[in-house]
């Protein structure tokens, strides 16, 4: 399964390459808007990708249309509705108000206290104990699909 990393957060997460990036990443708790429902029209969904733009999938016809509408630069900016990520290597910028928001509650979770047993949401693997430390690897294995 292949790896992003996600700026400001400073974090690595695993995607699904079947299920699409932004499908990944609403499950990974990053909101991002997507008013046409990942149509790839209204534009809402763009990220800009800092690093690794080769390992993802081919940009086709409406994602170019739909970012020139929306006035990014095509080279980049990817649509997370339209774009797969094919191996590791892509790094993201996060930079709307919803992940303001996420960056925040990681911040608030990381290095503190488990108040109760945290376990991954699809596979149901203990992630920390009750009374046991929260770290950065363990924020990435809940927010990560596998």
């Amino acid at each position: 399964m292949p790896r992003i990393k996600l700026e400001p957060l400073g974090i690595t997460i695993n995607v699904s390459a079947k299920n699409g990036l932004w499908r990944s990443l609403k499950h990974a708790k990053v909101e991002l808007v997507a008013t046409c429902q990942g149509q790839g029209t209204c534009g809402t969904c763009a990220l800009r990708v800092f690093e690794g733009a080769s390992c993802l999938s081919p940009m086709q016809t409406l994602e170019q249309v739909t970012l020139k509408n929306t006035r990014r630069d095509l080279s980049l900016y990817r649509l997370t509705c339209q774009a797969s990520v094919l191996e590791d290597g892509v790094v993201f910028y996060l930079d709307n108000k919803a992940d303001k928001k996420l960056v925040q509650i990681f911040e608030r979770l990381k290095n503190r206290i488990a108040p109760r047993n945290i376990y991954h949401p699809i596979t149901n693997d203990l992630l920390v104990q009750e009374g046991n430390l929260i770290t950065q690897e363990i924020l990435e294995r809940l927010l990560s699909d596998s």
